[in-house]
């Protein structure tokens, strides 16, 4: 390869793996999953394999090496996307919606709302649907909440047997 042809494989390898390294910080701020993750690893690999050809190295060590990088940043990238998948399919811990299935002692009933005492706050609450309404819970009663309305908390009244956080 002369000087020229040298030059300019040098530019194309520098510019891919500086276009890789901007991808991974993108990465880092947009939810893509580990997409950007797996075409900033191609591209720092092939942006390697060509400033190494521009150096001088024979094509029969510069393809190994992009390949065990890209190997390398796939299987970190494959990584990234599992544990993305995993995490949406994992239900809200937090929040409103985290109290669902937990305990709660009524505060005061009148009808059929009243209020409950919820993971240390105060909440409105009226019986869950399918619920019998007789007789009202009274206060100091445990209920468990079913659902989160904006809110107001359906609640159930608490089995003897359930164990509940």
């Amino acid at each position: 390869m002369d000087e020229r042809g040298s030059r300019v494989m040098a530019t194309i390898g520098v510019v891919a793996v500086l276009l890789g390294l901007v991808l991974i910080l993108v990465e880092a701020h947009a939810p893509t999953a580990g997409v950007l993750s797996g075409l900033s690893a191609l591209l720092i690999a092939a942006g390697v394999a060509a400033l190494f050809v521009s150096g001088g190295v024979a094509q029969v060590v510069a393809i190994p090496v992009a390949i065990g990088l890209a190997g390398v940043g796939l299987v970190g990238a494959a990584a990234v996307g599992r544990t993305v998948a995993t995490a949406r399919r994992t239900p809200i811990r937090s929040g409103p919606q985290g109290l669902v299935g937990h305990a709660a002692t009524v505060s005061s009933w009148d009808g059929d709302s009243g209020s409950v005492q919820a993971d240390g706050g105060l909440w409105r609450a009226r019986l869950a649907f399918g619920c019998p309404e007789s007789p009202p819970p009274r206060s100091g009663d445990a209920v468990v909440v079913e659902a989160v309305h904006g809110l107001t908390l359906d609640v159930r009244r608490r089995e003897p047997w359930e164990v509940l956080p």
